[in-house]
């Protein structure tokens, strides 16, 4: 187990200021275990009720059920040569008794350009092809956009029906503001996830140009039915001489990965 600690003062550069992000609550109590790599900065929500997974695909790609909270836990694994530099991640609902549920895996792809994952509802299978395969998170060139999609196919491939009804959907953007050096502090994000109907449901975005893209309409702020959410600005601490965010003992080491999204209104 990964023990608690506080985050180590900055550099002594003058202009510079560590982008990692602390526990501003470390005394609080925590029991669960830390596996090494792990990005345990979720909600410290009471615990998740029981949901029913009986229908994993449904449950994985539909949005949480209204007025209740879903905590998970996501690990990387990095054993083995290979995982070194392709890592695999597990994604698991944490259950009120203690237990954990697999919900998804993800793996990055050896021959691609950009960071590129592939996204499954088996642990087992993640291949492109596989029956298990659910979609994907695909990066920009600088790795400061990253695209969610789903298993549809791409519409400028031609392999599209002409009512467009197999075009992939976009599930989420991530923009990361350039930040070189770390010079700002730690890094802001904003995350685009399209908005729900009245009916609780994902409204459907599957764009055929790439201006109809999340990532574009984000950046003309064509915002309709989408729903733009950012990362909860750190404090500075002068006393750990670190960023710090109260999330009631859940992290247990300063890391740039330690990050709460929160809607602006």
């Amino acid at each position: 187990p990964v023990s608690k600690s506080t985050a180590q003062a900055p550099p002594p550069l003058k202009r510079r200021q560590s982008k990692e992000v602390a526990d501003a609550n470390p005394d609080v109590t925590e029991t669960r275990k830390s596996i090494s790599g792990t990005a345990a900065a979720a909600s410290p929500s009471p615990p998740t009720p029981g949901f029913d997974l009986d229908n994993l695909d449904e449950f994985v790609t539909k949005p949480a059920p209204h007025g209740q909270t879903v905590q998970c836990r996501l690990t990387r694994d990095t054993r083995g040569l290979d995982k070194k530099k392709f890592p695999w991640y597990y994604l698991h609902l944490e259950r009120d008794d203690g237990k954990k549920v697999f919900l998804l895996a993800a793996r990055r792809r050896k021959k691609s350009k950009t960071s590129n994952y592939i996204i499954s509802t088996d642990p087992t299978d993640l291949a492109r092809d596989g029956e298990s395969y659910k979609g994907k998170l695909r990066s920009n060139f600088m790795g400061t956009q990253f695209t969610v999609f789903d298993c549809g196919v791409n519409p400028l491939k031609g392999e599209a029906l002409s009512d467009g009804s197999n075009v992939r959907e976009e599930l989420a953007a991530v923009i990361y503001e350039t930040n070189v050096f770390g010079i700002k502090g730690p890094r802001k994000m904003s995350v685009i996830i399209p908005a729900m109907g009245i009916d609780r449901s994902r409204l459907s975005v599957r764009p055929k140009r790439a201006e109809e893209s999340l990532v574009e309409r984000w950046k003309h702020n064509d915002m309709e039915n989408l729903l733009c959410l950012h990362n909860k600005t750190p404090q500075w601490n002068d006393e750990t001489q670190s960023y710090v965010l109260n999330f009631q003992g859940r992290v247990t080491k300063a890391s740039v990965k330690n990050f709460q999204i929160i809607h602006p209104e």
